[in-house]
């Protein structure tokens, strides 16, 4: 492996690090909404889990970089906000698990074996959901009068998930593909996971906002996806 596939692979590695250590945070704060035990044991279960993702990645890590993992994505982590509710966790949680799942379906192939390996592996263990695991935020929205604030959570997720997919059509984006170390580019990754939210969507009556609304450049793939979604 050349100098700049190794550089592109540490970039890589270091984000799918950076989307598990975001997910196990996030489910370790959000322990305090759920209102019963066993809701909470289900959650720390998958927070068991994903701590036990996050130290896979930090192997690969180690094969291909000095630098330690969690201090490289530390101030990434920094930015992120939490939800403030069990409302809001649903949809977060439901959206960072499916995004996770779009990426790591662009590196099954890796022409990196052991990064093959672990995204197969992950995959196996990830259950497909259409809607959250937590029926609280499709109940919300049953009620139209819930719409705007139900619209705005969504927003405010699915704009921060798509940030973590990183940038579409960067030279680096484009080199990744070439050289095979990922089976297809951001902007696929971007339409994919967005495609995958239409029975969500179908059942919360929401919408896929454009990049105006989100404050991002949605490749074209994923602004037809979103007019598609609206009709």
């Amino acid at each position: 492996m050349d100098e700049e596939a190794r550089g592109l692979l540490r970039k890589i590695v270091e984000g799918q690090g950076y989307r598990q250590l975001m997910l196990a945070n996030i489910r370790s704060h959000g322990l305090k909404f759920i209102p019963y035990i066993e809701g909470k044991l289900a959650l720390a279960d998958d927070l068991n889990h994903s701590l036990r993702q996050v130290r896979e990645v930090d192997r690969l890590y180690g094969q291909v970089s000095d630098d330690n993992l969690l201090l490289r994505v530390r101030d990434r982590m920094d930015r992120i906000p939490y939800p403030q509710s069990r409302l809001e966790l649903a949809v977060c949680l439901f959206l960072c698990e499916r995004v996770e799942r779009a990426a790591l379906l662009a590196y099954t192939d890796s022409a990196y074996r052991d990064l093959a390996a672990v995204s197969i592996t992950r995959l196996e263990s990830m259950p497909v959901e259409d809607l959250p695991s937590d029926p609280i935020f499709v109940e919300y929205c049953a009620d139209r009068g819930n719409a705007v604030h139900a619209q705005q959570l969504f927003n405010r997720w699915l704009k921060l998930t798509l940030i973590a997919l990183g940038r579409p059509s960067s030279r680096g984006d484009e080199r990744a593909v070439a050289l095979g170390l990922r089976s297809r580019p951001v902007v696929k990754i971007v339409a994919d996971y967005l495609a995958g939210l239409a029975p969500f969507l179908a059942k919360t009556g929401l919408y896929l906002p454009d990049g105006a609304t989100l404050g991002l450049e949605l490749p074209s793939v994923a602004r037809e996806t979103s007019r598609t979604q609206e009709r």
